[in-house]
């Protein structure tokens, strides 16, 4: 597939969304849930094809033995979410990523947080219910 538009021709940067999980090694019985995270990177490529490579390649990389809240078990890289080019050069204020989604009035501010619930400003993790 060739990539030759403007935009892909001027813009270089993507952000990957890998999935990884963790698997606890005294994990000896298939689980219905898992602890997972989505990490975004951030992805430097001349083209999708070459960021889908380098963001699948970054992702094996994070497998490893890790240790969490004093429980062994390894990190696997279960595949990408997403990937998406950046359409602005990089600079401060930069959009990177949108979500364009339709929503009641009432439930606008469900997606607004405080200041306080914001993830800078409270690094323990939530417990996400939805």
């Amino acid at each position: 597939m060739s990539y030759s538009s403007e935009l892909y021709a001027s813009r270089k940067w993507y952000i990957s969304h890998e999935i990884l999980s963790f698997e606890s090694s005294k994990q000896n019985e298939a689980v219905d849930c898992l602890t997972i995270w989505e990490n975004l990177i951030l992805i430097k490529a001349n083209d999708p094809e070459e960021a889908y490579q380098k963001a699948v390649e970054h992702g094996r990389l994070q497998e490893e033995s890790v240790e969490i809240d004093g429980t062994d078990g390894y990190c696997r890289f279960l595949g990408l979410k997403n990937l998406f080019l950046i359409y602005d050069q990089l600079q401060d204020g930069t959009e990177l990523e949108w979500y364009q989604r339709e929503v009641s009035v009432s439930q606008i501010g469900n997606l607004i947080k405080s200041k306080e619930r914001l993830h800078a400003f409270n690094l323990e993790p939530e417990c996400d219910l939805e």
